[in-house]
């Protein structure tokens, strides 16, 4: 059960968020939830995560009261291969809500869905299905950790040349962690909307607006396999199309973009 209120009370979709000082994993939350009958839009929210986990198996990090931690449990009408928008937009409705909150800032969506500002990591999406039913398509919970009031010296020195926060893309202001995920959920309900009336293809198109254009510089790295060429455009589930130097095409479905360390913000 939740064991934090907030005050006004955060809703998704009418649906009251239920909000915690610390889990394990919002998103194992958001699962045990979903098993007990929980409707869509219900919003798990953590101060801070023991066990958070990243794409592809990596351990997320947070500073505890620093982020906006959070997953949101759907049950989309949208065709399984194609619930990977949903965490698409999520990192799009992010990108929007950061921007209408650092005015003059631009912030990009990194295929598949990281959000970075000025070539820097600002938020990482996981999105999940687990146990489809014999009858019934699969919840999806799509989790989110947005870096909000981290300063430069904060990060673990492992990820301090390529981790950015709110703060610091706004020169040193700070933010209400709850302010940022109103901002989120608020943008993010269009795209839910579109998945809610199974317009798939209306989702997609308000997804590829915020992609990279063809012709983009891309590397990804997938493990040991590297593929680095330029972007040759999407499939409509949101894979990327990458041509090499050789001129062939590698149609990925995962995968990690390239950071390259930047110089710490001073």
């Amino acid at each position: 059960m939740p064991d934090v209120v907030s005050n006004p009370p955060i809703r998704f979709r009418g649906v009251p968020a239920e909000r915690h000082a610390s889990l394990p994993s919002s998103n194992d939350e958001a699962f045990r939830r979903a098993a007990e009958g929980a409707p869509e839009g219900l919003v798990i929210t953590t101060g801070h995560q023991t066990a958070g986990r990243g794409r592809m198996g990596r351990t997320w990090w947070d500073e505890p009261g620093a982020s906006s931690l959070a997953s949101v449990l759907l049950r989309p009408a949208i065709p399984l291969a194609r619930y990977p928008l949903l965490g698409m937009a999520m990192a799009c409705a992010v990108a929007e809500a950061g921007e209408g909150l650092v005015p003059g800032a631009s912030f990009e969506v990194k295929w598949p869905n990281d959000v970075r500002h000025d070539g820097r990591k600002l938020c990482g999406v996981l999105a999940e299905t687990r146990g489809p039913g014999a009858t019934a398509a699969p919840p999806l919970v799509v989790g989110f950790g947005i870096n909000v009031n981290q300063d430069a010296g904060a990060w673990p020195e492992a990820i301090r040349a390529i981790a950015t926060s709110l703060r610091m893309a706004a020169g040193g202001k700070s933010f209400e962690p709850d302010l940022v995920l109103r901002e989120v959920l608020s943008r993010y309900d269009a795209y839910v909307s579109l998945a809610a009336a199974g317009d798939a293809d209306g989702l997609w198109a308000r997804v590829a607006g915020r992609l990279a254009a063809a012709g983009t510089p891309l590397t990804v790295a997938m493990g040991d396999r590297r593929v680095t060429g330029t972007v040759d455009g999407y499939e409509p589930s949101g894979a990327v199309r990458i041509r090499d130097a050789a001129g062939a095409v590698h149609t990925l479905a995962a995968g990690d973009v390239a950071l390259e360390p930047k110089e710490s913000h001073r």
